[in-house]
């Protein structure tokens, strides 16, 4: 008897932990947490940096979707050039583990969210290539700021949404006023990821899937819908369309 109920509980528990609901990231923060339990607060979000690398793969076969969030630049030489304006603070560590992420989640094709420097990483893990520096680099007769010259606040501008694409679909809007703090910006997408929004002049501002989210759930934004959703309910509906596509 006591055998046989040992035996229902090691089931009971096996089942408990394969029924969790996990999402992988590489560093998590309140926001994102708060974002993602905002639409299902039984999700776990598993931090890849505080995972050893020897336990990164069998981390990764229990997750069932991916989120690459804010933070440090993108190190240039993952795109294949020199740091030219000797700008960038990059953090290598965070680079590796997201590309190992990246990658795993394509092989695997479950859905990926890339937010600010997120969506950056998710086109450079494909291939893609970024401003290094926006200033500097990017050159337009119409003025927009993207980010605060202090490095203190957030600032806020509009973007223009691609009508026939999905984002447009989930926001439901064809122009919407973001917050924003990013001195670098997707100038080549990767893989077969296409610019479905743009600020006014014409810095990338959203890129999704190509083919369609059918074939894969691949979006990125470069503003940051987690730190807007409480005041701007219209946010919600990336983290909803995501969540339903991790967990169908």
């Amino acid at each position: 008897m006591t055998k046989l109920i040992a035996l229902i509980f090691l089931i009971g528990s096996v089942n408990y932990v394969c029924s969790q609901k996990k999402i992988a990231t590489a560093t998590t923060n309140q926001n994102i947490i708060d974002y993602v339990h905002s639409v299902d607060s039984t999700i776990i979000v598993i931090d890849f940096l505080e995972i050893k690398k020897s336990k990164w793969k069998n981390n990764f076969e229990t997750v069932s979707g991916l989120i690459l969030s804010g933070g440090r630049d993108v190190s240039p030489k993952n795109y294949g050039v020199k740091d030219t304006f000797n700008l960038c603070v990059t953090d290598p560590k965070r680079d590796e583990v997201e590309l190992f992420l990246l990658k795993a989640a394509l092989n695997d094709s479950i859905p990926i969210l890339g937010i600010c420097r997120g969506h950056q990483m998710t086109n450079v893990g494909q291939g893609g290539a970024l401003y290094q520096d926006i200033p500097s680099q990017h050159k337009s007769n119409i003025r927009v700021i993207h980010r605060d010259s202090l490095q203190e606040n957030y600032v806020y501008h509009d973007i223009q949404i691609d009508t026939t694409s999905a984002l447009f679909e989930i926001y439901g809007v064809s122009e919407m006023n973001v917050n924003s703090f990013h001195h670098q910006a997707v100038i080549k997408e990767g893989g077969f990821m296409k610019t479905v929004a743009r600020a006014a002049d014409g810095i990338c501002e959203a890129a999704e899937w190509g083919k369609g989210l059918e074939d894969r759930w691949i979006i990125g934004v470069q503003f940051h819908p987690e730190r807007q959703f409480k005041t701007e309910a219209i946010h919600s509906n990336l983290m909803r369309a995501y969540i339903e596509a991790c967990f169908p």
